[in-house]
């Protein structure tokens, strides 16, 4: 026998590709601190080629987010193009400027959903976006979907004070016909970099898998945990499995199964983890198939091994499982990819 490792094959099952960094809006909690367009951004055409690159990889799913995806002249035709590849298509949007025009390119898109980010009711919705219409532009946005029978789902950013806007946004929800909603935490990165008093408390995590749980028992709405909540508490298999109980956190899936594009050809395993220090490359330069099947590449997560964990994870009983939690929430909140300040099953 020789000593010589065989190079795991991943398979890239889902991408994230941020197609635009300008933005209507001026959002407190923004990663990519979103407002005017970077510079040399990817045309329309290298898009179109990276798409091919994403097809010929096997990509099952794509999300297409910003900035603002309707600020991307032709966004509308590479979904069209991607959807009848045979991948899955969503956007997620802010909401604010959606007329008849734009739901003319949603309905040409050939989305599955539309994913419509909502922080809160009126005051703290309005608060963390800036403007004192963003609520009622964003409501108006709902009815359109409504009317035309386009499938909605709803991603909240969850901050210390908007967390008990969590019951009402509910109802809400509820009443415009929103099917599928995300919680997610919002991280010390981007712009809320300058306003870490906002970013949620630990003790406040049980809260929301609690939430979450109650409201999958309802079964009117799927309610899912992003990645950056959790782990393996008793609510662990309804937060994860919507409605009912049959999966668990399996650890992070950057640059496992999933991949991240920005708009400049950036590519990284998960468009959260915003630093530069986690770019693999750039499909300008290297084929996204290189890049992705490089026996280097993302070895934060490709080399783990239960010896990396730190802090509360270390030694812990389902680590080899967990394998820490979110890199991301970790990175902005520990210093460290493998240790997470957020987990419940310690608390």
């Amino acid at each position: 026998m020789t000593n010589s490792a065989r190079i795991p094959t991943y398979a890239l099952t889902g991408c994230n590709w941020e197609l635009t960094l300008g933005c209507t809006l001026n959002c407190i909690h923004c990663g990519s601190r979103a407002g005017k367009a970077r510079p040399n951004e990817l045309s329309l055409s290298e898009c179109f080629s990276v798409a091919d690159e994403l097809v010929a990889l096997g990509c099952k799913e794509l999300t297409m987010i910003g900035g603002e995806v309707f600020l991307f002249n032709g966004w509308d035709r590479l979904s069209e193009y991607l959807s009848d590849k045979g991948l899955s298509v969503n956007i997620v949007t802010n909401g604010y400027k959606i007329g008849e025009s734009e739901i003319e390119q949603i309905k040409r898109a050939k989305l599955i959903n539309v994913g419509i980010s909502i922080d809160g009711m009126e005051s703290n919705h309005n608060r963390i976006r800036g403007k004192d219409d963003a609520f009622q532009h964003l409501q108006n946005t709902l009815g359109l979907l409504s009317r035309e029978g386009i499938t909605a789902g709803a991603v909240t950013s969850l901050m210390k004070f908007n967390c008990a806007d969590l019951e009402d946004l509910y109802i809400f929800l509820l009443e415009h016909g929103v099917q599928v909603w995300q919680l997610q935490l919002v991280s010390a990165m981007g712009n809320m970099a300058d306003r870490c008093e906002f970013v949620t408390s630990p003790g406040q995590v049980r809260q929301i898998t609690e939430f979450i749980r109650d409201k999958n028992r309802d079964r009117q709405m799927v309610v899912i945990a992003a990645d950056s909540i959790g782990y393996f508490d008793e609510n662990e298999t309804y937060i994860r499995g919507g409605s009912s109980p049959i999966c668990c956190w399996g650890g992070c899936a950057a640059g496992i199964t999933s991949a991240f594009i920005d708009s400049v050809g950036n590519v990284k395993g998960c468009g959260a983890l915003y630093s530069d220090v986690f770019i693999e490359g750039n499909v300008r330069k290297t084929s996204l198939a290189d890049i992705w099947n490089n026996k280097n590449g993302f070895a934060y997560n490709r080399k783990f091994t239960t010896d990396l964990l730190s802090g509360m994870c270390e030694g812990c009983d389902v680590g080899d499982v967990c394998k820490g939690g979110c890199r991301s929430s970790n990175y902005f909140s520990t210093k460290s990819l493998y240790s997470n300040a957020f987990c419940c099953r310690h608390r």
